[in-house]
């Protein structure tokens, strides 16, 4: 009878195939290896991160923009054209700083929604989050040089708590200052938190903001002039706005039913 098994010539070989062969490829056993693809995430990253650059620039941009044009007009170096502008800024953009923040608050309440909003809702909603905290620093660093510009504040007492006349007032809105700026960079620097041991770190200091948010109220109350009905009745709608979104949030996040 004849041997069972391939014939000698036929001998599958021993030794390391050669990479250009089919052999190399379907390695041992006969199976095929799978080829790798390259894959499209990297790109994608790419192309996230370079967006959020540009609306990191832009958001820079009009920061700066706003800052010179409210200390042009403050110093009286703008031309008469741009001067009721920066008039309008430095009446405003307190309010328009406080109402933005509000807004961060809600949508970033509502953007956690998992019974309604689909998952590209979410997405959208977390970028008109985002969006709005930009444009909160934005309006509040417009609002800070219009005060030292017009030399109602000094340097020091802008930044820093200090005793002295109205220190309660100011004081509180340098505080909430602070916070927000906190909870902006750890908003910013999410991916980073995600990745490293303490995922943790990322939500305590995005929490900072429900702390900014109720100081900036109370400043833009309490400090300055005194508030026309119309801006304080703006504030309370932003408190019920937030109120309302702080209550919806466990009906509209409700807990993942346990699997046996």
């Amino acid at each position: 009878m004849a041997p069972e098994g391939p014939p000698p010539g036929d001998a599958p070989r021993r030794g390391p195939a050669h990479e250009m062969t089919g052999a190399f490829i379907a390695g041992p056993g006969g199976r095929p290896r799978p080829v790798p693809r390259p894959s499209a995430a990297p790109s994608r990253t790419r192309r996230i991160g370079a967006h959020r650059g540009r609306i990191a620039a832009a958001a820079a941009a009009a920061v700066v923009a706003g800052a010179l044009l409210a200390l042009a007009a403050g110093t009286g170096a703008a031309s008469p054209v741009l001067r009721p502008v920066g008039r309008f800024l430095d009446f405003y953009c307190g309010v328009f700083a406080l109402v933005a923040l509000s807004l961060t608050v809600m949508i970033g309440l509502l953007a956690t929604d998992r019974a309604i909003l689909a998952s590209r809702h979410r997405l959208r909603a977390q970028a008109v989050h985002r969006a709005t905290a930009f444009l909160a620093v934005a309006m509040l660093a417009v609002h800070i040089t219009s005060q030292l510009a017009e030399h109602r504040v000094g340097i020091a007492q802008a930044l820093l708590p200090l005793p002295g006349p109205h220190a309660a007032d100011y004081d509180i809105g340098v505080i909430a200052l602070y916070l927000l700026l906190l909870a902006v960079a750890g908003g910013v620097a999410r991916g980073r938190f995600a990745g490293s041991k303490h995922p943790w770190a990322w939500r305590a200091t995005h929490l900072t903001a429900y702390a900014a948010w109720p100081l900036g109220i109370w400043h833009g109350l309490t400090s300055g002039r005194a508030p026309a009905v119309w801006v304080t009745a703006g504030y309370l709608l932003c408190v019920a706005g937030v109120a309302l979104a702080l209550a919806a949030r466990p009906v509209l996040r409700p807990r993942e039913r346990r699997t046996p």
